[in-house]
């Protein structure tokens, strides 16, 4: 069943415009590129999910915002810490040939 309006969504973490059924994403970062955060994941998914509910969106167009789409996760949020991990019970060390 079919009931919610979504044309109204004001998100935090990328711009949203609707019109005629037709969403437009625009991730709201320009200055750094776009990048994506745990945050911004997150707010997608849970956008996404909302679609199936929503009788007023029938089509989802993600456009570049300040000349640039998305550089992808985030360098400081995502990678710097994934970078920082510990390899916890893993051998890094190069194996002899």
């Amino acid at each position: 069943m079919k009931s919610a309006s979504m044309s109204a969504l004001v998100p935090t973490h990328f711009e949203w415009q609707a019109d005629k059924g037709v969403a437009r994403i625009r991730l709201a970062r320009p200055e750094r590129k776009n990048p994506l955060t745990f945050d911004s994941y997150a707010e997608l998914r849970d956008t996404f999910r909302d679609l199936l509910y929503t009788d007023d969106i029938h089509a989802v167009v993600f456009l570049p915002n300040g000349g640039n789409f998305c550089s992808g996760g985030d360098v400081h949020e995502i990678i710097g810490p994934l970078v920082d991990m510990p390899a916890q019970g893993r051998n890094c060390s190069p194996s002899p040939a």
